[in-house]
């Protein structure tokens, strides 16, 4: 390698090597001269083969330092990564990233039009034209924007730090250092830990430049019942982002929750009696819903499900919240009210829209939902076969 690189691709990865040697593929092929860039790996402790394999790679067109580590989180692994590079231009991204043939040098061509040390460049990732589309995936980085807003950015304006995404962003080392500590590795999952260092940096002045023209190919399947997972993990990491930034509830509040547990001071004797009856059997009443949105999943037109993946995707990121904020059985009737408040109401929206489009109903998990908005008490015997007389199966 001739020369130091100008800029680092920083790469945590967990138990992904046969994406991974796809990514590091991808960046051999960069249309770039060898030596203009370097990749760094922290193999977050994988159980599969990643160590080995790190070991034995050799790339062609840049030069390479890898770790690997106990277990600790994106947040921790990222860390290692910046404390291992050299380049005056950190670029974060994934090992579920592939990058275009002009990836690097994109973002080089980015930060050489725009100098100063506050621009940060965020660069688009797209899904991949070889995976299959659920109706979530199209949801999530569509309409609902539960995952990325790119639906709703234009080339070339600035964003605020919460558009700090480190699947495609780059920044300088410079501006980057203002926070030595880099992620607070207080977030052991994949939420917040992004957001939350991108706001101390605005304090330094950080601006985030939308730049569609370095494009990752985001290899990452998700399904209703995956995505809903990671939804709960991002609500338990929110309780951690409000209590170390109290001042951004206004950016990402939770009115609904908020609402609950104001609603529940009030609750009449027959409201109590319903919310305990839902509560006792939570699982069962999400998986019925799981079990109905993704009987839609492949439905030629996915936005048929945007309201009520809206409501789902929500539903869950409270949840975790509440779980986290108020464990043990507060949490659960706080979750069996949201419930009801959030995708029981969509689930019936969602059933007149059926109806309006002559799409048979689904049968029996969408009448058990209905039913429960629409009854005014339910016993917990009630509520086990949905207060229709068939039997809940609880989620597995």
């Amino acid at each position: 390698m001739s020369g130091a690189p100008t800029l680092a691709v920083l790469i945590p990865t967990f138990n992904r090597v046969g994406l991974l040697e796809r990514v590091l593929r991808a960046y051999d092929r960069q249309d770039l001269p060898a030596g203009r860039f370097e990749v760094v790996v922290v193999d977050d402790g994988s159980s599969d083969a990643t160590p080995a394999f790190l070991r034995g790679w050799k790339p062609e067109r840049y030069g390479m330092a890898f770790q690997s580590q106990r277990n600790g989180g994106p947040a921790r692994a990222r860390n290692s990564a910046i404390r291992l590079s050299t380049s005056p231009v950190i670029l974060f991204t994934g090992d579920d990233i592939v990058p275009d043939v002009s990836f690097v040098r994109r973002h080089l061509e980015a930060h050489a039009r725009r100098p100063e040390r506050e621009i940060a460049v965020l660069g688009l990732s797209v899904w991949p034209a070889d995976l299959r589309l659920t109706a979530t995936m199209k949801h999530i980085d569509g309409a609902g924007a539960e995952q990325f807003s790119y639906q709703y950015l234009q080339a070339g304006e600035e964003y605020d730090f919460r558009h700090f995404y480190t699947s495609n962003i780059s920044l300088k080392r410079a501006l980057l250092d203002c926070e030595p500590t880099y992620f607070s590795t207080e977030f052991q999952k994949a939420a917040f830990e992004d957001i939350e260092l991108a706001y101390r940096l605005s304090l330094h002045g950080m601006r985030i430049l939308y730049d569609a023209r370095p494009l990752g190919t985001h290899y990452h399947h998700y399904d209703v019942r995956s995505f809903f997972r990671r939804q709960v993990g991002c609500g338990a990491m929110a309780r951690l982002f409000y209590e170390k930034r109290p001042e951004l509830r206004k950016w990402f509040g939770t009115p609904e929750l908020e609402w609950a547990r104001l609603e529940m001071l009030r609750d009449s004797p027959a409201d109590r009696a319903r919310i305990e009856a839902v509560a006792a059997a939570l699982s069962a009443w999400e998986e019925r819903m799981l079990r109905m949105a993704g009987f839609f999943e492949d439905a030629p037109d996915a936005s048929l499900l945007d309201d009520l993946l809206l409501a789902v995707f929500r539903y869950a990121y409270v949840k975790g919240l509440a779980e986290a904020s108020y464990p043990g059985l507060p949490s659960k009737r706080l979750c069996a009210r949201l419930f009801l408040q959030l995708p029981g109401p969509a689930c019936r929206r969602f059933s007149e829209q059926l109806r309006s489009r002559g799409i048979p109903v689904p049968g029996d998990d969408m009448q058990a939902i209905l039913s429960i908005m629409q009854t005014e008490t339910l016993s917990p015997a009630a509520v086990a076969t949905g207060g229709l007389g068939f039997t809940t199966k609880e989620a597995r």
